[in-house]
């Protein structure tokens, strides 16, 4: 299988974790970061690794 299903998945991870994050469930979003990360990594895409880590540190600023 190639990259496309797992680069698909991190994306539709990352915006669950806005969802999440737009919907006051800073906590509930952090699973769905750190599988969107692993994904990212494993698909080398530089552009969704970015957005990952925007709304990673989005939930990390409501959880402080």
């Amino acid at each position: 299988m190639d990259g496309t299903y797992n680069r698909a998945e991190a994306g539709t991870r990352c915006d669950l974790a806005y969802a999440l994050l737009a919907a006051g469930e800073p906590q509930a979003a952090q699973p769905h970061i750190h599988r969107a990360q692993q994904l990212a990594t494993m698909t080398g895409s530089r552009r969704q690794r970015r957005r990952i880590d925007e709304v990673a540190r989005a939930v990390k600023r409501a959880l402080n």
